[in-house]
């Protein structure tokens, strides 16, 4: 009886570190960065769906010259902005620069800031967006989604 006790209590206790929450950190940010930019060059929104939830606050800043262009967008128009938007960014030159990671341990969520730059020909016409993106995860469902998504255009223009 001892025994089985002994490999049912290990069996509660395994099972408990198999549905674990993932745990986020530097490099588990980085490899999602790494997957959305593979993403947008793919033109593939399977990704964003992956990381996006209903609930994700997603903010964005379309007035490069302060934040009075910034605005909340709602998870179902967002997906919709980015399933139209998608098409037109395959092929174009993206560049980014990690400016920072923060892990909060305690909370389980992780913070990036990113540099992007990106190149791309629209509708005939060549055009440069840099813009600033922070980006938070967290667990949610014991899944890694968007807790926050922020996204601020600080230049526009055409490329000559």
């Amino acid at each position: 009886m001892n025994k089985l006790a002994s490999v049912m209590i290990g069996l509660v206790l395994w099972s408990g570190f198999a549905i674990a929450d993932p745990v986020l950190d530097e490099d588990v940010v980085k490899g999602i960065s790494a997957e959305l930019s593979t993403a947008i060059e793919n033109a593939d929104i399977a990704p964003f769906k992956k990381y996006l939830h209903p609930t994700s606050k997603i903010i964005v800043d379309l007035d490069p010259s302060n934040s009075a262009g910034e605005m909340e967008i709602s998870y179902d128009d967002y997906m919709g902005m980015m399933e139209m938007a998608l098409p037109m960014m395959q092929g174009s030159d993206i560049q980014e620069e990690i400016l920072s990671i923060s892990v909060d341990s305690a909370n389980n969520q992780a913070t990036i800031k990113e540099k992007n730059i990106a190149v791309m020909d629209i509708m005939g016409v060549k055009v440069k967006d840099v813009s600033i993106s922070e980006t938070t995860y967290g667990v949610i469902d014991g899944q890694i989604k968007v807790l926050i998504a922020k996204d601020q255009l600080i230049s526009s223009g055409p490329v000559e």
